[in-house]
């Protein structure tokens, strides 16, 4: 599957770029902070989301980070949000508002996007507020989160026990014998 495209723009569209990889072109829907960043002429590297839907047609969706295609991908698993309304809430909002609108419950906020309205942003937090991208998972190395899984703790009681752990300059070690102890009870 195509994961990375790196090129040049040889034609903006008003929600996509033309991008020349060798002596092929792809149209690439990029977000709308992407689009007014690139000039026609401008070299690009893309990762990309290629969507075959069931009805319409095949498109490649591009993105500055790995981070904000793994959010396409999981708007795209809601069920009644399509890739022009994920696109659309990518175009809107940082990832960083995004993490803050999904962790502070902001269906307000999120609704104003084209597309989304109450019930649906309301799904949208419920369904992304979970997950890794926007919980605490994603400042937890993964050795640490795999050794303690291995040990037979749920991802739950980890994510719970590293709450107000400093993570930062410490080894693997010594993080697992922190966690362990305050999972444990034992005071340190």
């Amino acid at each position: 599957m195509i994961d990375y495209l790196k090129g040049k723009v040889i034609f903006k569209y008003s929600d996509s770029i033309s991008l020349l990889c060798g002596s092929i072109a792809f149209r690439v829907f990029v977000p709308l902070n992407l689009l007014t960043e690139i000039r026609e002429g401008d070299k690009v590297a893309l990762f990309v989301k290629f969507t075959l839907p069931s009805e319409g047609t095949p498109s490649l969706y591009g993105f500055k980070t790995r981070e904000e295609r793994v959010f396409f991908e999981e708007l795209l698993k809601i069920p009644k949000v399509g890739s022009k309304v994920a696109m659309s809430v990518i175009s809107h909002f940082s990832l960083d508002e995004l993490r803050n609108i999904v962790s502070n419950k902001d269906v307000k906020t999120l609704s104003t996007v084209p597309g989304l309205g109450k019930k649906l942003s309301e799904r949208v937090i419920l369904e992304l507020k979970d997950k890794p991208i926007f919980g605490e998972e994603r400042s937890i190395p993964s050795e640490l989160l795999e050794i303690l899984t291995a040990l037979g703790y749920s991802r739950k009681e980890v994510l719970k026990a590293v709450e107000g752990i400093d993570l930062k300059d410490r080894s693997i070690e010594e993080l697992v014998k922190e966690v362990v102890k305050k999972l444990s009870g034992r005071k340190f």
